[in-house]
């Protein structure tokens, strides 16, 4: 199987994700917004002793349910739960807009007031974290980026403080200058792209795998002590290099990577034993490259 190096779309399976994610973001924050302007208008114009305000009530319907086709399978349970609480809420609003020329006492508006305040809350609050996560992701490769490395690197260190095993791997491509200066960056970025989505392939779900800056990536491998962590470091060696990648000029190209691995060490800093994969990263590079190397 080989893969064009120019002009190569990303796969849906590269791209579905993330822009899935992007444009739920989009439809949370537009249905934030049409909330809260809806509800401010229902505040004022209820001790005006006014009807539910249609027309603000029509834009917060529209963006509830406008984007229901395109929100993703593991967002749609929040999204219907959204739809029933905000119905729910519409409901009780009418009963009491209805209400409004009998002097409705305030004490009973207290129930829905309430569960109007915590949907705009839970909004906000998701609106937050989806923009969090985006900000840990590597928009080119779709894999969690350096900063969310950071923070998983720090979490599995406390799980080997507490006796568990865990190593982690530095993996850089060969050679990978010669090929942005040959066949242009975005032959280099369909390539980075590709290699992201190969390593991805063989490693377990729940080993961390980041783009760490450049042609750089970094691996954890929870619960591996040195040998197993070896083992998987070659694993992933075969797989990049086992397909070649085809250029736009038809020159099919032998991709490959070298690899640093070592263990994480007990109540050590994560940050020296990056600093040891790194010299066993560049030991492979001096032997020959395509090949991992081990520092314990």
């Amino acid at each position: 199987m080989t893969a064009r190096l120019q002009n190569a779309p990303r796969s849906r399976g590269e791209t579905r994700d993330l822009a899935e994610e992007i444009i739920y973001l989009d439809d949370l924050i537009s249905f934030y917004n049409a909330w809260k302007t809806f509800w401010q208008t229902w505040l004022q114009e209820h001790l005006q002793g006014k009807k539910l305000p249609r027309r603000a009530e029509q834009i917060v319907l529209q963006a509830l349910h406008g984007p229901e086709a395109r929100v993703p399978q593991p967002q749609k349970a929040r999204w219907h739960g959204l739809q029933a609480s905000c119905h729910e809420i519409l409901h009780q609003l009418q009963i009491h807009s209805e209400e409004a020329s009998k002097n409705c006492p305030i004490p009973e508006l207290v129930p829905v007031i309430d569960a109007a305040s915590a949907l705009e809350q839970q909004c906000f609050e998701d609106i937050v974290a989806f923009s969090k996560n985006l900000g840990e992701i590597d928009t080119l490769t779709n894999l969690p980026n350096r900063r969310r490395m950071e923070q998983d690197i720090v979490r599995e260190q406390t799980l080997v403080d507490r006796g568990a095993n865990g190593s982690i791997a530095m993996i850089d491509v060969d050679h990978f200058k010669a090929v942005n200066d040959t066949y242009g960056h975005p032959a280099g970025d369909t390539i980075l792209r590709e290699i992201a989505r190969r390593l991805r392939t063989a490693l377990r779900h729940y080993d961390g795998l980041y783009r760490y800056g450049g042609e750089e990536f970094l691996a954890i491998f929870p619960g591996l002590d040195n040998e197993c962590a070896l083992l998987a470091a070659q694993r992933l060696c075969r797989t990049v290099a086992a397909d070649p990648f085809q250029a736009a000029d038809g020159h099919l190209l032998t991709i490959t990577v070298s690899i640093g691995i070592t263990a994480l060490a007990h109540h050590t800093s994560p940050e020296e034993r990056m600093a040891i994969a790194d010299v066993a990263l560049y030991r492979a590079k001096q032997g020959g490259r395509n090949q991992v190397r081990l520092i314990p």
